[in-house]
């Protein structure tokens, strides 16, 4: 019988087949045993069948579930997914430059640094401020390597820079003129802007304030 107790095929079937066997029966105990057995096969059915009811109610529910999951991860920044990541998982699906970005996102405040005047302070990193350690030319290098135990080549530490502008939800942009880079509109924020002496690129980025 469907939900709205209306008498289904299967149901007419099964009725037209006791009306049979009760015709054929030839006396009382014929059929009480043929009446046993149907309310048998009767209670049978209607425990599968709401066995049945109960695994798709769960997974329709499972499956909402998971769609409300997706629907809740896109809006969080990439960032953050692979913030939550296992060491080892970094190592076996993060490129070099995305384990930069999250080896700084992870240690900002230990591996960032006041930049800029007082009139225009920030906190951030850049790619020529000097580190108060020998042989370490660059603060941000011998922060990375403290952090990661390895080191790094200064092109891996630009992208790593960019990447993670861009992992946070910033968008590239490149100057006509310059040629040189930008990646605003995210958490973190990536300029390229000339030395004092106008030699050479220095590489800076920072955090925006919220």
């Amino acid at each position: 019988m469907s939900a709205d107790n209306v008498l289904t095929e299967d149901d007419r079937q099964l009725l037209d087949h006791i009306d049979g066997q009760i015709d054929d029966a030839d006396d009382a105990t014929e059929f009480e045993e043929i009446a046993r057995e149907l309310r048998d096969t009767f209670a049978r059915h209607r425990a599968e069948f709401r066995q049945f009811q109960h695994e798709v109610t769960d997974r329709l529910e499972r499956l909402e579930d998971g769609v409300e999951r997706d629907t809740a991860e896109e809006d969080v920044p990439v960032i953050d997914r692979y913030a939550r990541m296992s060491e080892a998982e970094r190592e076996d699906v993060l490129s070099t430059a995305e384990h930069i970005a999250v080896t700084l996102h992870d240690n900002w405040r230990d591996i960032a640094w006041k930049l800029g005047d007082a009139n225009n302070r920030k906190v951030g990193v850049d790619t020529k401020t000097k580190a108060n350690a020998k042989y370490n030319p660059s603060r941000l290098k011998h922060r990375l390597k403290q952090h990661m135990d390895r080191d790094l080549q200064s092109t891996e530490i630009y992208r790593g820079l960019q990447r993670l502008a861009k992992l946070s939800g910033g968008e590239e942009h490149v100057d006509a003129e310059t040629s040189r880079v930008q990646i605003a509109g995210g958490r973190y924020e990536y300029r390229e802007r000339r030395t004092a002496d106008n030699k050479e690129t220095r590489r800076v980025l920072w955090r925006r304030t919220e």
